[in-house]
């Protein structure tokens, strides 16, 4: 089985900078991590208590 990179996700870490898990803000999947990257610090201007970033999306192939 192998994988291919899709795109990127915007994930939120609702504690902070305490550690916490990472969740996905929604499903969209941004089709540069640049995107999503302008996307997380317009949220951060919001929401300054929160910790937004991006990973990597990824789908899995059958071989």
């Amino acid at each position: 089985m192998s994988a291919a990179l899709i795109g990127f996700v915007l994930l939120v870490n609702p504690c902070g900078h305490d550690a916490c898990e990472w969740v996905s803000v929604t499903e969209r999947v941004y089709t540069t991590k640049q995107k999503c990257q302008q996307m997380a610090d317009e949220l951060k201007k919001r929401r300054p208590g929160y910790e937004f970033s991006c990973g990597e999306a990824w789908r899995r192939k059958e071989d």
